[in-house]
């Protein structure tokens, strides 16, 4: 591609594996806590029950029907009940053990540090976000990939979230690049796609299961594809 110039990244699912990091997080917290004493499900079904439930609350926070405090105060109390709990335990502070432990797991997706190698020697790089300010810092320094980005744009910080092309816009300001000479690297066709069509930069949809649909031109299935297009 010409006159690309500065290259935007998603952090969760993209360059940082969300999946594993807290899947581990999460069976850490069942043993910690004794949840098998009060749960109708294994560890593994815990985990599939903070998944279902976490990925519904972040898709109504995605188009502005909820805020962070209620994914936050909400989260846990809901995967328990899910889960088959039938008495009061301290969901609360389950969710605060998991946004201290999760973060600091380091489990990137595969080939995301050889291929920031790669580009950081010919672009410049940004991380563009929904995610919040305090955990996802944490989550680049402890993988280690904090030394690729030049900044770090999250809707917290920029007050919109993605798709809504503000957030590319405020972010192109501060980088200060046109659209044109910018690209936008991502694995969700509703945020990351979309939203960067919306504002006019060129996507790259990242699809490594190959079971999401998207109409974006280019499509990797391993980062390693980047090699080839850039």
């Amino acid at each position: 591609m010409k006159n690309i110039k500065h290259i935007f990244f998603d952090l969760d699912h993209t360059l940082w594996d969300y999946d594993t990091n807290a899947s581990a997080t999460l069976k850490q917290l069942y043993e910690n806590y004794q949840l098998s004493n009060h749960l109708s499900v294994d560890a593994a079904g815990f985990v599939q029950s903070f998944f279902k439930t976490n990925d519904q609350l972040w898709a109504k926070y995605n188009i502005g029907e909820i805020d962070r405090d209620t994914i936050r105060n909400s989260r846990f109390e809901m995967v328990l009940n899910a889960a088959g709990c039938k008495v009061q335990l301290d969901h609360l502070g389950m969710n605060d053990y998991f946004l201290y432990h999760c973060p600091r797991q380091t489990r990137i997706i595969d080939g995301a540090d050889l291929i920031l190698d790669y580009l950081v020697k010919k672009y410049e790089l940004s991380i563009i976000t929904n995610g919040f300010n305090d955990v996802q810092s944490v989550k680049l320094e402890a993988c280690g990939l904090a030394k690729y980005f030049d900044k770090v744009f999250t809707s917290e910080s920029a007050g919109f979230k993605k798709p809504s092309p503000e957030i590319f816009d405020h972010a192109l300001g501060e980088v200060g690049f046109s659209k044109e000479e910018c690209l936008m690297i991502g694995d969700n066709p509703k945020t990351d796609i979309l939203g960067a069509e919306n504002a006019g930069i060129t996507p790259i949809f990242f699809n490594p299961t190959g079971q999401l649909k998207s109409t974006c031109e280019y499509e990797i299935s391993h980062l390693s594809e980047l090699m080839r297009i850039l």
